[in-house]
This record gives structure tokens, C-alpha cells and sequence, in this order.
């Protein structure tokens, strides 16, 4: 897996800097936070930290890439959050995804209000990011990825968390399909499926086929927190002349 990094912003209501310090050590179930660190006491792992003060752009961002699960009252208290936490995680492997989500929880847990998931442009309530606990790479890639519909193709956000392009379908494809096919072939990716070069074919259980087309990720500039530097993966469909 490519070394990459996750960022996480966690709004949350504490009345300055140090009391989210406070906060986790009395909340967090397992955290101690020593000054820019995150420190996961069971397994040692630390995470880069930055505490920051209130941002309204934030909530809004939070509330436009929320996919419905910000009700009016969570929506209330995103607009009146003090502090935001931002959570740096340096990537290896599939099992810092997972300590990624357990380290926001922690945050959760201190008085943490929802997360933005900065690397894919989607967010979520506490109650949406804690829906399970369970160690489980399909809940880690629903989380840290998205699916937008371009004007000529749909494409996924945020695989770069897991060191791999993004995935673009054409949109003449039904959305449903679409869908399908992204997340499938992602999926197969992160869960150490084969690797796939220029001119390759990806065959589905039902028969239909696509060629792999790499490309570059020229959706954003390269600064932007969006950018995939591992590129941007074409799925072209296959036709059956006959």
C-alpha cells in the first residue's frame, strides 16, 4: 500500500485548547493527548493533532457534504462549535484506516460534534461516524470515500486514504450501476484484489466488462486537500458487437 495521509476536522464545543486536552482524558475511553500528539494508549500509535478555533465555514462545508444526517438541531450546534480538532493520520496500511476511525470516536467522546473527512469532501453526525465500532474495512471505505455525479461521468472522492487512484464510469451508465461498478471495483482494490495496468480488462459477476484506462487526477489542483496524487482511474464499458 502507498504511505498516504487521512484528515479528519471535528468540531465540537470545549471552552479552549486545553480543556479538549482535558476532555479526552476523561472521555475518550483510552486517549491522552501530550501537546500536538494523540496517543492511543493500548497500542502506543500516535496521531498528529491541531486544535484550532471556531470556523463557520466549516459547519456549512460539514452540512452541504452531509449526505441527510445532520438534523436541524445537530445543524444548531455545528454552527455554534468553539474549536475544531484536526486529526492527522499518516497511512500504511489498511489497519491505520481503522485506528483513524477509532482515534475520531475518541474525539467523539470528548464532545466532538460530527466529522468532515477533508481528503473525500463528505461528512458525518457523531451518531453517523459511531453507528458501529466494529473493526470492519467496508464501514472504513464507506466513510472515508464518496461518489459524485460529474457532468459527463461519476467519480469517487477520498480513495487516496487507502493509497489508491480514484475511479471514474461514464454517466451514460444507469446511477445504480454506476455505483456498483465504483464501489466494487474499489473495494477490490483496498482488499488486496489484483492490481490492474493501461489496457487491462475488469470483468463483474454478471458478465459485464470494463478497460482500465489510468490516468491523471486533473479534477483539483495539485494543493487541494481533494487531489488524488495516485491518479484517476477510467472505467470504459465494453461492447458486444454481434
Amino acid at each position: 500500500m502507498n504511505r498516504t495521509q487521512v484528515l479528519l476536522a471535528l468540531p465540537g464545543n470545549w471552552s479552549s485548547a486545553e480543556a479538549v486536552s482535558e476532555q479526552i482524558s476523561l472521555h475518550s475511553e483510552g486517549y491522552t493527548m501530550a501537546g500536538l500528539l494523540l496517543l492511543e494508549d493500548e497500542t502506543g500509535k500516535a496521531f498528529t493533532v491541531e486544535v484550532v478555533e471556531r470556523d463557520p465555514a466549516l459547519a456549512e462545508a460539514m452540512i452541504h457534504a452531509s449526505s441527510g444526517g445532520f438534523t436541524p438541531k445537530i445543524a444548531k450546534g455545528l454552527a455554534r462549535h468553539t474549536h475544531i480538532v484536526y486529526l492527522i493520520v499518516d497511512v500504511n496500511d489498511v489497519t491505520d484506516i481503522a485506528a483513524a476511525r477509532r482515534a475520531a470516536n475518541a474525539i467523539l467522546n470528548a464532545g466532538g460534534l460530527g466529522v468532515m473527512v477533508e481528503t473525500a469532501g463528505v461528512a458525518y453526525s457523531k451518531d453517523e461516524w459511531q453507528e458501529s465500532k466494529e473493526e470492519d474495512l467496508a464501514l472504513d471505505y464507506s466513510l472515508l470515500t464518496a461518489i459524485t455525479e460529474e457532468e459527463d461521468a461519476y467519480v469517487s472522492w477520498g480513495m487516496k486514504a487507502f493509497g489508491h487512484a480514484d475511479v471514474a464510469v461514464p454517466a451514460t451508465l444507469e446511477i445504480e450501476d454506476a455505483i456498483h461498478v465504483v464501489h466494487s471495483f474499489n473495494f477490490h482494490l483496498i482488499s488486496g484484489g489484483s492490481m490492474f495496468g493501461d489496457g487491462d480488462s475488469f470483468t463483474f459477476e454478471d458478465g459485464k466488462t470494463f478497460t482500465v484506462e489510468m490516468g491523471e487526477d486533473e479534477r483539483t489542483s495539485i494543493d487541494n486537500l481533494l487531489h488524488n496524487p495516485f491518479g484517476l482511474i477510467y472505467l470504459v464499458p465494453q461492447t458486444t458487437e454481434g
